[in-house]
């Protein structure tokens, strides 16, 4: 059973979310060139909401951490790192006139984010080959040949291994078409899904039991 609960300002939240969808979607098919000049506005105003949310979520993130640090939880000098670390970034980039590009928040970005991104990284080849053991399960149909492309494509894009030409035209094949049409559809996938669960959400639909 579905409960109903759209507001009067829900129900302008979705006209207006419902129109720039319409607007940008005929747009880039083609189908109305005179909204051109429409959609650029459309996409500064994404970038505005998106900037907005995001402060949002760095206040509720230093909320969240503080009450930790105050309360004396488990795992609160990890709390510590991230405050002192995301003030020392901040404080940085806005006392220097050259911002994003000031030396210290270089420094923090070559020597602290790069090495956790590539840490990061490297860890999910083995989180992957994990997933393929555990719930791909090989003895099942199918789950052989899915664990065996992941690998292969796993091992035929490390740097480490000379594949002489044919054997890379072939992998260099499998990843810009077969991989790409299947990566491409699971984003299309989510996209939808996400569209769902939005448009739910601003008709005010909650499922209950």
């Amino acid at each position: 059973m579905f409960v109903h609960r759209l507001s009067l300002a829900g129900t302008l939240a979705l006209l207006i979310v419902a129109a720039c969808f319409v607007v940008i979607v005929f747009e880039r098919a083609g189908l109305a060139p005179q909204l051109r000049p429409v959609t650029p506005a459309l996409y500064a105003w994404t970038v505005l909401l998106a900037t907005f949310a995001l402060v949002l979520g760095v206040a509720n993130v230093v909320l969240v951490h503080l009450r930790r640090i105050y309360r004396g939880q488990r795992d609160w000098p990890g709390s510590l790192a991230l405050l002192v670390t995301l003030f020392s970034v901040l404080l940085a980039g806005l006392l220097d006139p050259r911002g994003a590009t000031a030396p210290v928040v270089e420094w923090f970005f070559d020597a602290v984010i790069v090495p956790g991104q590539a840490s990061l990284f490297a860890l999910l080849a083995f989180f992957t080959a994990a997933a393929g053991y555990r719930y791909l399960r090989i003895g099942r149909r199918g789950g052989a040949w899915l664990l065996a492309g992941a690998l292969i494509i796993l091992v035929a894009q490390m740097p480490l291994i000379a594949w002489p030409g044919p054997a890379r035209q072939a992998i260099n094949w499998l990843v810009a078409q077969p991989v790409a049409a299947v990566f491409r559809g699971a984003l299309l996938g989510g996209s939808l899904a996400v569209i769902l669960v939005g448009a739910r959400f601003l008709l005010g639909r909650s499922e209950v039991e």
